[in-house]
């Protein structure tokens, strides 16, 4: 799938809007999980600010600047810790911070020149560009979305 700069821009900014409009939603909803022993509301939006803020840290600059990445993360602790918190924390946290470290996701990859988002980068032994790695994280977050979506529906 080849996408634009355009279309990774226009689905951050309906991704914050999308989260914005959970402010009001029942807090018993906010709490409910998309599936039985899985993860709620809150949890599946807690756990993507860490991974935008990641993005924005420890990835764009480095494939940007043609560098090693200094951290590799466990994904299984980054996401239950994100997890927790949002368990823990009042919603309007858990909802601001993500808008917060979304726009700031949005803007960085905003400031990136179109030719750069050809950029390659190795990871994990595959090789991948940039635009089709933040691609797949769109793909990742319209799961999450339909998932969301279906507990709302229900």
């Amino acid at each position: 799938m080849t996408i634009m700069k355009q279309t990774l821009l226009t689905h951050y900014q309906e991704t914050m809007d999308f989260v914005r409009g959970l402010e009001h939603i029942p807090e018993e909803t906010w709490r409910t999980p998309y599936a039985e022993g899985k993860w709620t509301v809150a949890e599946i939006v807690g756990h993507l600010s860490p991974w935008d803020r990641f993005l924005v840290a420890e990835r764009l600059p480095y494939v940007l600047a043609n560098e090693s990445f200094r951290v590799t993360p466990d994904s299984q602790a980054v996401n239950e810790e994100a997890a927790k918190m949002s368990r823990e924390q009042q919603r309007i946290l858990t909802i601001d911070e993500f808008l917060v470290s979304r726009d700031r996701l949005r803007v960085a990859v905003d400031l990136i020149p179109e030719e750069r988002l050809t950029d390659t980068f190795t990871s994990k032994g595959k090789t991948i560009s940039l635009l089709d790695f933040l691609g797949a994280m769109m793909q990742h977050d319209l799961h999450h979305k339909t998932q969301i979506e279906q507990v709302i529906a229900s």
